[in-house]
């Protein structure tokens, strides 16, 4: 028996869909407990869904927490591999094809790279905002003081000009 567990993960809720063998068992909005209590009922579940940022980091970190294996998809290579297996796009039927694609492409789970590297990867990002954001700072300081005081430039511009 092979269940596969395909997510849709959305700002507002998430959609699962359930299927066994390729036929659909269950669908539904995602509370988590249900959730749960649904993959513990299966020996090994397949799990997959599309990697949608901040959204899908919350049922990321629920499926690691709770030791489930799971194959996290690139948006554009998730788009690509569905858009010849749905006519009509919404978050029910995203669930249902991510789960049917995964009996045809049988993709390996994601590696799950340790907590430390996250975080490391995390403040990385936030260091490259804040570094932007001075240097933004400073050159808006820098444009606003050519305008309010032009005569700054040539003052500035000869070392021997007191």
């Amino acid at each position: 028996m092979r269940a596969v567990f395909g997510i849709d993960v959305s700002k507002a809720s998430s959609e699962v869909a359930i299927l066994v063998n390729g036929e659909k068992v269950h669908r539904y909005t995602i509370p988590f407990s249900r959730l749960l209590d649904d993959l513990k009922t299966v020996q090994t579940p397949e799990i997959i869904f599309e990697a949608t940022g901040v959204y899908s980091r919350r049922l990321q970190a629920f499926l690691e927490e709770n030791s489930y294996a799971y194959t996290r998809l690139n948006p554009l290579e998730a788009k690509k591999q569905l858009d010849s297996l749905q006519v009509r796009k919404t978050d029910k039927i995203d669930a249902e094809k991510l789960a049917q694609s995964q009996f045809i492409l049988n993709r390996q789970p994601s590696y799950v790279q340790e907590e430390v590297y996250q975080e490391l990867r995390d403040l990385s990002r936030f260091y490259r905002i804040l570094t932007e954001d001075i240097v933004r700072t400073k050159n808006r300081l820098h444009k606003l003081l050519q305008i309010s005081f032009p005569e700054l430039k040539n003052l500035l511009s000869t070392p021997t000009n007191w």
